[in-house]
């Protein structure tokens, strides 16, 4: 357990697909520590996340050492090969994968965050801004949730 209290904040991370990889290990962690959680996950493989969650294929590295499930606020669609929307070939966006995603760019995660910043009444520091250039906004790794996407 991370020796940080994050309670009453957010974290997001993107690269997150199953319960095998960095992201998963990095998002439990976060939950640990009191963030709730929202996660990234490449459209080609929103699906199956979403499918092996929904199915309980996860559970076991779901659990907490308290006992509860790590649970997601929301899972975004993200591909961070496409800083905008624009940017994706007439292929890929057209494919099953990716066309009833929305914008799945850094730029519209970008926008998302900011539109949930506004609801939630947080402010937003230079650093974090979507405007700030692309190095910088890979690093967000705060959060916003799970389970639907908007």
């Amino acid at each position: 357990m991370l020796n940080i209290d994050l309670t009453g904040k957010r974290a997001l991370v993107a690269g997150v697909a199953d319960d095998g990889g960095f992201g998963f290990a990095i998002a439990k962690r976060l939950a640990e520590a009191g963030a709730t959680v929202c996660v990234g996950t490449w459209p080609p493989a929103l699906n199956i996340f979403l499918n092996l969650l929904e199915r309980g294929k996860m559970d076991e590295a779901r659990r907490m050492p308290d006992g509860s499930m790590l649970e997601f606020e929301r899972i975004y669609p993200l591909d961070a090969a496409y800083d905008t929307l624009a940017d994706v070939p007439e292929d890929v966006r057209d494919s099953k994968r990716y066309k009833d995603t929305g914008d799945f760019s850094i730029e519209g995660m970008a926008a998302r965050l900011v539109s949930i910043l506004a609801r939630s009444h947080w402010t937003s520091s230079s650093t974090h801004s979507p405007m700030a250039p692309r190095s910088r906004r890979l690093c967000w790794t705060r959060a916003e949730p799970a389970t639907s996407l908007p």
